[in-house]
């Protein structure tokens, strides 16, 4: 019998082991996560953009937990027509992982009692919980579960909301603003994107990718992305896509998720209006300026 219960513990503790070799934790330190806010269709018409960072502040100890907070270091905004900013920089919440249990918290601005935040241990078809999911009535859905090379290693993905095309990724996070509500499938909702994630210094998301600095204080606009608006955007018919700020974008093209060319178009130096309809799926709409630097924005036909 005493033989039987070591057995038994022995494989116990080997699955565990193996479970926790397969799960890549998520960071506590040292890491940052950039991303751009998407705003179309605001008051007056116009629309906007805000890059911005997320990093780790000092630790802080709420109730009996040590939490990483969670801070924005500076937000660059561009905007026309009625749009404003709506982030600021400063105190983002405080989070802490359960490695054993493959889930995040996250202790709101505001708040002391913590809320699940990440559950990386969902199956296809189960119901996402937590704070991603304040804001709407009916909770996004799996939808299906792959896995994306994230630094030198391929780590789970989750496909959450095919509408914003958001993804959970064991490691990094939501791809829709790393702590922002799902807008569920409601239209002209602002869009996140999560356009590089570092790691120790080191750019781990997405490859290739030329650079992913920490937007500071310093961060100078000529650096920033061209103020572009897609609209609608999720499209389920024609859609027009408007660009303006002091860029010269030379070229304007769009990809399908296979790295297919859908269609080129060369703008000069003239701000560009472009209207389009395409098949359903999921787009890329790439910029180049006449720096050679390139520029991206999701673009979601549904059917």
């Amino acid at each position: 019998m005493r033989k039987l219960i070591f057995i038994t513990a022995v494989l116990l503790a080997m699955h565990a082991s193996a479970q926790n070799r397969n799960y890549h934790s998520f960071p506590e330190d040292n890491a940052w996560w950039n991303f751009e806010r998407f705003q179309g269709m605001c008051f007056m018409g116009g629309f906007s953009t805000e890059s911005y960072s997320i990093t780790f502040g000092a630790d802080t100890v709420i109730g009996d937990f040590t939490y990483s907070s969670l801070r924005i270091p500076y937000v660059y905004f561009s905007g026309s027509g009625g749009c404003t900013q709506s982030i600021f920089p400063g105190y983002a919440g405080a989070i802490r992982q359960d490695t054993g249990l493959r889930k995040v918290f996250i202790v709101p601005p505001g708040s002391n009692g913590e809320v699940l935040l990440y559950d990386f241990t969902l199956e296809a078809g189960d119901t996402v919980r937590g704070y991603l999911q304040r804001e709407i009535d009916t909770p996004d859905t799996v939808i299906s579960i792959d896995s994306v090379l994230v630094g030198d290693q391929f780590c789970k993905r989750w496909l959450i909301n095919s509408c914003y095309e958001i993804y959970l990724i064991e490691g990094i996070g939501s791809t829709f603003g790393l702590v922002e509500a799902s807008p569920g499938c409601r239209t002209d909702m602002p869009g996140y994107s999560l356009d590089c994630y570092s790691l120790q210094g080191e750019v781990q998301y997405p490859d290739p990718v030329t650079g992913c600095p920490l937007l500071t204080s310093v961060y100078e606009p000529e650096k920033a992305s061209p103020v572009f608006r897609i609209y609608p955007n999720p499209a389920s018919g024609p859609f027009t896509v408007d660009i303006s700020g002091p860029f010269t974008i030379r070229e304007l093209r769009i990809t399908d998720l296979a790295g297919n060319t859908v269609c080129t178009q060369n703008t000069g130096n003239q701000p560009n209006s472009f209207t389009g309809k395409l098949p359903a799926g999921l787009y890329i709409l790439t910029m180049t300026d006449n720096k050679g630097r390139t520029f991206h924005q999701k673009l979601i036909v549904n059917p």
